[in-house]
This record gives C-alpha cells, structure tokens and sequence, in this order.
C-alpha cells in the first residue's frame, strides 16, 4: 500500500475536514467561479482526485459544504407550530423567526456567500436546496393564511419583502460597507432598529388583518 492511501484509510475525516473547509476559504477569497475541482486541489496541495475519492464527484463536496453550514434547517427545527397555532403564537413565531434571520445572516459570511451562489449560478444542486427551504417554510407560512383570508393584505408578500430585504441590505453592507436608504446597519444603533423595524411590520401586517376581518 502507497504512502498516500495509507494517508487516506487513517484519517478519512480529516481530510474530509479539509476539502469542506476548502471550499469556505475559496469561495470568501474567489466567489463560487473558483470553485473547481482543479482550484481545489490547488489550494490544498493535494491530488484532485481527492474530491472523487471523499466524495464522489465535486457536487456531492458542494453540497456537503452547504448543508454543513445553512442555518435554515436548524431554524426549521427551531421554529415550530403548535397543532392549532392562535394568531398570538403565529405572529409571535414570525417575528423572532425573522428576526433571528437577520442576525444569523448579518454574521455568517458563508451563508451570505452561499445566498450570493445561488443567486448567481443556476445549478440543479442550489436549485434543489432553495426548493427544501420553501417546502419547510411553507409549512409555517400555511397556518397564517386564516388570519389573511378576509383582508387585502397577503402575509406571505410581507415574509418575501423581509427575507429579501435582509438578504438585500446586509449583503450591501458586507460586501462593501454601503448604506441602503441612509440605513447602515454596520453602525449598532442603526442595526438595532432594523431589527425593531422587523417585528413592527409583522405587527402592523397582523393588526391590519385583523381591523379588515372585525370590518367585514
């Protein structure tokens, strides 16, 4: 047995450490474009056909970096109904829900560079897990369509409004320190109140809901 796949047998996790960690690091100093099997191997020193042998092909290496560090998931897991959720618990919920998004985002650069990625690369892979996402968040977003029904106002256009508007201002601010409407959450107070800003619509989006509903 070669030098190189004794390395291999005895320390499998480690190098599979290693590969996922590389990916982080390219894609913070490269973006997602240098994200190549050849570029991989390259940053670590090592022989390229350590992606195929840990992983199977470089998709597979992609997708065990994405759902090592996607926080949605935990989120869902987090982030439950009750059975027959009241418009209390339901508001409540999508408020610390949003609230903890933009926190989480504001600080995680890999996921703000794994939302970057699938905004900008169409692959079957980022496409697969954005479409995870929206089947788990879809569970929560149903048992608010009652509180909804009778009023104008469509509560998922308010969460597609927050989830992008986060996204949105805190890539801007990450990526190159700029303000969105004078807003610049790199200053604390000012990052405080966009968290306010964030319960306040919610709220305001279910009082209005329920003033239509006692109107009607």
């Amino acid at each position: 047995m070669t030098r190189k796949k004794q390395h291999k047998m005895r320390d499998p996790d480690r190098m599979k450490r290693q590969l996922i960690d590389a990916i982080g690091e390219i894609l913070e100093k490269q973006g997602f474009t240098g994200l190549r099997v050849n570029n991989i191997a390259r940053h670590l020193d090592r022989d390229k056909n350590l992606v195929r042998y840990y992983f199977g092909n470089i998709q597979n290496l992609k997708k065990a970096f994405i759902m090592e560090k996607d926080y949605w998931p935990p989120f869902f897991e987090r982030f439950k109904l009750t059975d027959q959720p009241g418009r209390v618990e339901v508001k409540r919920l999508f408020i610390e829900l949003m609230r903890e998004n933009y926190r989480f985002f504001k600080d995680h650069k890999e996921m703000q560079k794994i939302i970057q990625w699938q905004i900008n690369e169409d692959l079957s892979l980022l496409r697969k897990i954005s479409d995870s996402r929206e089947a788990e968040g879809e569970k929560l977003l149903k048992p608010t369509d009652q509180f909804f029904k009778n009023s104008d106002i469509s509560f998922r256009s308010v969460i597609c409004l927050l989830l992008g508007g986060i996204y949105y201002v805190v890539l801007h601010a990450t990526t190159n320190g700029s303000s969105v409407c004078s807003v610049d959450i790199n200053v604390p107070d000012e990052s405080e109140t966009l968290w306010k800003t964030i319960g306040q619509i919610i709220d305001w989006a279910f009082e209005a809901a329920e003033k239509a509903t006692l109107a009607s």
